[in-house]
């Protein structure tokens, strides 16, 4: 019942008082209700939270798909696996360094603690992308079978 004494603590009420309103919340069949709107309660959104929400994913979606393709654009017709490999570099070095923004976001920015959370979080969405990734990339051979396949050799 530490929440209901936080909630009231800042107004300076008497421990008496406190302890009696605790008590009573607790037995109350609407203690959730009571949790939820004092303790948990925020701000109404922003009008505008749900266009910058819907760029926001949207850019993520384009750049997230734009930007693990981008090296095929540097290597020759024979070099497939080469860029693929280059592809997986940029994806990975991307994921951690959003996974690693997206944590110091939510934690903060300063002290050592913050950074490793940061780090923590990067390594955290490497792997999490990297087996959406590999699923996906799994899909499409089981799907595919051995269409696409010359002489036992893939070709993209």
């Amino acid at each position: 019942m530490g929440e209901i004494i936080e909630v009231f603590q800042p107004y300076n009420v008497p421990k008496h008082t406190l302890d009696d309103l605790t008590r009573h919340l607790a037995n109350s069949p609407r203690l959730v209700d009571f949790v939820m709107q004092f303790q948990h309660c925020e701000e109404e959104p922003a009008s505008t939270r749900a266009f910058t929400s819907a760029i926001t994913i949207a850019a993520g979606y384009f750049l997230g798909g734009l930007l693990p393709l981008i090296p095929y654009l540097f290597v020759g017709p024979n070099q497939v696996y080469e860029g693929l490999y280059i592809s997986i570099a940029v994806m990975v070095t991307v994921l951690f360094i959003f996974g690693y923004v997206k944590t110091c976001v939510v934690v903060g920015w300063d002290g050592g603690k913050k950074s490793r959370a940061g780090c923590f979080g990067g390594v955290q969405m490497v792997i999490v992308g990297s087996a959406a990734a590999g699923a996906a990339m799994g899909l499409v051979r089981v799907f595919n079978g051995d269409e696409g396949r010359v002489d036992g050799v893939g070709v993209a």
